[in-house]
């Protein structure tokens, strides 16, 4: 145990993150919760224009306004679990094509992998198939909820690699296909490989030194001890 406080405090320092420590979202207001900004203009609904940058952290895109969705709503829908109590409805109030999204720029570092992930929306009451598209810096790729039941709220998880080109990357997610209802919650960026995440050999490196350190520092102390 001692060895263990010893590795964890040592890493601490060196400002590193323990293997399978989680790492931090570059996102900022991920899950849209941040609602400071927020005013129901009815069924606990606030309409953002194309521009809006209301939503803290989010700019939303496209060709018309997103729905930014609380837990009182009438329309029979929820959050994503893993996402709060707020939610994105990419199609408005507008039935059908063209679509509109959100986006936000995060800092990156050249070179370094990434993963995008996010909670994706759908409902048979109010017409499939639900789909997005998720970009990040050149990285693209259209999602589909198969929603596989009779259910009126049916989450599905996505993901997206990318690598950074450069020092800031744009992330971004729009509508690619449903009737009345895109939902959208819980996206996240995270680093998985590159300056800020030692891989795995130089990961036991670092931990067979720091264990010699603890080991170092328990001789010294056992002789002092002896001595006295």
């Amino acid at each position: 145990m001692r060895t263990i406080g010893v590795l964890v405090a040592g890493a601490t320092l060196l400002g590193l993150s323990l293997p399978g420590a989680a790492q931090a979202n570059l996102l900022t207001n991920g899950s849209f919760e941040d609602t400071t900004n927020f005013v129901n203009q009815g069924n606990d609904t606030m309409d953002l224009s194309v521009g809006s940058t209301l939503m803290p952290g989010w700019t939303v895109v496209g060709s018309h306004y997103v729905s930014w969705i609380g837990p009182t709503n009438p329309f029979g829908l929820t959050a994503s679990p893993s996402g709060g109590s707020y939610f994105l409805d990419l199609t408005g109030y507008i039935a059908g094509a063209p679509y509109s999204g959100v986006s936000q720029t995060i800092t990156t570092l050249p070179g370094a992998h990434y993963l995008l992930t996010f909670d994706l929306g759908s409902s048979k009451f109010w017409g499939l198939p639900d789909g997005l598209t998720a970009s990040a810096g050149s990285a693209s790729q259209t999602f589909t909820d198969t929603n596989p039941g009779a259910n009126n709220n049916y989450w599905q998880s996505e993901s997206l690699a990318f690598t950074a080109t450069g020092t800031s990357t744009v992330v971004s997610l729009v509508g690619a296909s449903g009737y009345n209802y895109i939902g959208l919650d819980d996206v996240s960026v995270v680093e998985t490989s590159g300056p800020g995440v030692p891989e795995p050999a130089v990961w036991s490196m670092i931990l067979v030194g720091m264990a010699g350190v603890g080991g170092t520092l328990r001789s010294r102390r056992n002789r002092n001890f002896a001595a006295a």
